[in-house]
């Protein structure tokens, strides 16, 4: 018998998107690569780590044009999120470079990438 999501949770996506970035706390992931691993389109990826990101539970940085996320541990939602979510905790480092929370730098993330065709060498 398979069990749905709890009705905290908006989308089935974004319980899982918090799955995925809780097996890894400390290990920073790019869009895209959480895109491919749920199986989901990216701009779905980018809206709900963008609300997550101004809550204060996503922390991000740019790494080249890449933006990337990762739980923020030191969030007073973490430990709850991750009991509900039955995820256990790891003792993964934390990211050598700190991220910023999406209220302090959410204008520059509003760009669009270019589309590959325009990108520059």
């Amino acid at each position: 018998m398979q069990h749905s999501a709890l009705p905290i949770f908006r989308t089935d996506t974004q319980r899982r998107l918090l799955i995925e970035l809780f097996l890894e706390p400390g290990a920073p992931r790019t869009l895209s690569d959480l895109a491919r691993a749920l199986e989901v389109d990216p701009t779905t990826v980018m809206r709900e780590v963008d609300r997550f990101s101004a809550s204060g539970l996503i922390a991000e940085r740019r790494v080249g044009r890449a933006r990337t996320v990762a739980i923020d541990e030191t969030s007073p939602s973490a430990a709850p999120l991750r009991q509900l979510l039955g995820v256990p905790r790891s003792e993964t480092t934390a990211p050598d470079r700190p991220l910023h929370h999406g209220a302090q730098g959410a204008s520059r993330h509003k760009r669009r990438p270019l589309p590959s065709s325009q990108q520059q060498p």
